[in-house]
């Protein structure tokens, strides 16, 4: 079965970048609770996408990938996160793809 990944860009807001990253890397803590089988943030550091962050999901395929996303939202960690970070967001999202691997 071929693995599947989430990529996404997020662009920190103007002065939001400490608050951003602190954000974002919770996230990350309840997306990997929330069955994300495992995430990568990653910072450009030439090119377009320099300053932004790229957070890349890895799934074991696409079923798990559609599974994953159709219960996330109701998992007792993504809950939790999203009580513990009412408002607004730090940063706005300039991409969100979802890719599959090219297996021999």
């Amino acid at each position: 079965m071929a693995k599947a990944y989430e990529i996404s860009i997020w662009e920190p807001n103007p002065g939001k970048s400490d608050e951003f990253m602190e954000t974002i890397k919770s996230l990350t803590k309840a997306f990997v609770e929330s069955g994300v089988s495992k995430v990568e943030l990653l910072t450009g550091v030439a090119g377009k996408d320099v300053f932004r962050v790229v957070v890349i999901q890895h799934f074991k395929g696409l079923a798990d990938n559609g599974a994953v996303n159709e219960s996330i939202g109701d998992s007792a960690a993504m809950k939790a996160w999203r009580e513990a970070h009412p408002g607004d967001f730090p940063g706005k999202i300039i991409s969100h793809d979802l890719y599959q691997e090219i297996e021999d």
